[in-house]
């Protein structure tokens, strides 16, 4: 199918394709979503979140989408799939802090292999780790979902599932507010 045609449901069910690809869970998609007008890189500030971000700042921009602590959690699990740019997380390895050039929350072999991997601040070779998911691990409020999940796979799936589908409920409008596309890289005529 050639990109001008392609219709924002496709991109929801490739989503959950990939996932079912990468041995995850099976869900539907929910289709017809109307979204708006305007389309704007400057309306997504502040609204998505950062690698940087720590428990609370993660919290409360999942708050503002309706999403609890265990639907961000269950989300950020999708991070082990795909990849990641070195300058999202090369502070942790070069200049985390002014006793500590690496970030000792990390496990040393790893934090060697990803040295390897992003041998200067300036690497982009989409490899890595974010801060805002070794949090997760690392703070006692979320900890004990993230063992949770590594030790229960049906609980992850099934808090990954009502989280994915949350998500893709977030921000829809109704009526005839906004329109359903039928070319998702622009806007009806």
């Amino acid at each position: 199918m050639p990109w001008d045609s392609l219709m924002c449901r496709h991109l929801a069910i490739a989503a959950r394709d990939v996932v079912r690809m990468a041995r995850g869970p099976s869900f539907s998609v929910e289709l017809g979503r109307r979204d708006g007008l305007v389309s704007e890189a400057s309306r997504v500030t502040g609204k998505l979140p950062e690698s940087s971000f720590n428990l609370k700042q993660l919290n409360s921009i999942f708050s503002k989408h309706n999403l609890t602590q265990l639907d961000m959690i269950a989300l950020s699990g999708a991070h082990t799939i795909g990849v990641s740019h070195c300058d999202q997380f090369s502070n942790r390895l070069h200049s985390f802090s002014s006793t500590s050039k690496i970030d000792p929350s990390l496990d040393p072999e790893y934090a060697q292999q990803l040295i390897k991997a992003c041998p200067n601040a300036d690497s982009n070779e989409e490899k890595g780790l974010l801060s805002s998911d070794q949090v997760l691990f690392s703070d006692p409020e979320s900890q004990p979902t993230v063992s949770d999940f590594a030790s229960s796979p049906g609980d992850f799936y099934t808090a990954f599932i009502t989280g994915i589908k949350k998500l893709g409920r977030s921000g829809v409008k109704t009526g005839d507010q906004g329109q359903i596309r039928k070319d998702c890289t622009a806007f009806n005529s």
